[in-house]
């Protein structure tokens, strides 16, 4: 049976790859149109003794935060995401006695039911984003739970233990998805950054808070704002493209309209602070190149309002484990872009959480580790997502703020 599922994932991913490669509009890039890694990041690539894998010839071409991408010569135009980060979350969160296992070579075993339900939930998501954003914008798509075969170095590379032997193969049930390979020049992204502020005003975070999440003061876009809280940003330069551009400022409340409605379902939020996460192309189309965010137990619009909440009534930090300013930062950006489009907002504080203590909300927050990325944590917060893992609760994900 297990080998019969297998052999189905694999014919799915080869399909889903035919169909992008069927259904694209125009010439695939050449080869010499696709980034080359820099030296650097060559560990990632596979060796020839290590073709092929599920039946594709892959060439690596970058490293995100989350996965690995490669091409492969049997599809052209297409992206197969390899999603390593949910891997080594879940690997991690079977504690030290996982260390014997990496050596043994049984932690494929161990973990395998666990990285079969995060790989099928990843499916689910992303055909469920795809149902509400519709086609045309370059969701992935999840092609479920496959067996890929990661060389030791490529693990020891990504930060798994020490103790894996780096000439070794470990074959770990792993979220693949395939996309569209789309060229990244001429157009614009939306991205509201990833680097924290170099310091904190009360006063920014305050009028940031009142504008466009409270709405208590008149709208009206102020870049230096955003850019003191955010300083990598691409919003404000976004926003003044939008101002001289009327086809771009329809996509992007498209964008925001979508971006509302599938928050509003799901209670997920996107993955807005990295470049080119969300890209408008010369046309004005936006495409959702790596916008999907965390699974909902781990944040969602629900839980962000339950920090605020805790914050007002407590006066003391939240706990949780999920970045708190970087999504206030996204959804007061999402918000400027909607008062500049002419549309509703993307959410709203809710009433009981107005008006909004933001000289506490500052205090409660160490914004110079609030949404640096999972290795870089303290120990503490990394151990606590190692049990939120092994939990996993079923919880409401909506918002008051976006279903009154």
């Amino acid at each position: 049976m297990a080998r019969q599922s297998r052999a189905g994932t694999v014919r799915r991913i080869h399909a889903e790859a035919a169909r992008l490669v069927e259904e694209r509009i125009g010439p695939p890039p050449s080869t010499t149109d696709l980034p080359v890694p820099p030296e650097a990041d060559q560990v990632f690539a596979l060796r020839q003794e290590e073709q092929p894998v599920l039946g594709l010839d892959l060439t690596y071409r970058a490293r995100g935060n989350e996965q690995l991408v490669y091409t492969a010569v049997q599809y052209p135009g297409v992206a197969f995401k390899v999603q390593w980060f949910d891997t080594k979350l879940i690997l991690e969160s079977l504690g030290v006695d996982a260390l014997a296992h990496w050596v043994n070579g049984t932690i494929a075993d161990v973990g395998r039911a666990r990285l079969l339900s995060q790989a099928l939930l990843t499916a689910e998501r992303l055909e469920r984003m795809r149902s509400v954003i519709g086609e045309g914008h370059s969701v992935p798509r999840g092609c479920g739970a496959l067996e890929f075969p990661f060389p030791g170095r490529v693990l020891r590379e990504l930060g798994f233990p020490e103790v894996i032997d780096p000439t070794t193969r470990h074959t770990l049930t792993t979220p693949i998805v395939v996309q569209e390979w789309r060229s990244l020049e001429g157009g614009l992204d939306f991205a509201t950054g990833m680097r924290p502020p170099s310091q904190v005003s009360v006063a920014d975070v305050t009028r940031m808070g009142q504008k466009w999440l409270e709405r208590s003061v008149p709208p009206g876009f102020e870049p230096e704002l955003l850019t003191r809280l955010a300083p990598d940003s691409t919003v404000p330069a976004f926003v003044d493209a939008v101002r001289n551009r009327p086809p771009l400022a329809a996509a992007a409340r498209a964008f925001v309209d979508s971006a509302r409605e599938y928050t509003r379902g799901t209670g997920e939020l996107f993955a807005l602070r990295g470049r080119n996460n969300v890209y408008f192309d010369a046309d004005g189309t936006f495409h959702l190149i790596d916008a999907m965010g965390r699974p909902p137990w781990q944040n969602s619009i629900a839980k962000l309002e339950e920090r605020l909440r805790r914050i007002r009534q407590t006066g003391r930090p939240a706990p949780g484990t999920a970045p708190l300013a970087p999504v206030v930062n996204s959804i007061a950006s999402l918000n400027a872009l909607a008062d500049e489009v002419g549309t509703e907002p993307y959410w709203e504080l809710p009433d009981d959480l107005k008006p909004y203590p933001w000289d506490t909300y500052v205090d409660c927050i160490d914004w110079q580790t609030d949404g640096l990325p999972h290795e870089q944590q303290p120990a503490g917060k990394r151990q606590a997502v190692a049990e939120m893992l092994r939990v996993r609760p079923a919880v409401d994900s909506r918002s008051d703020g976006l279903t009154r």
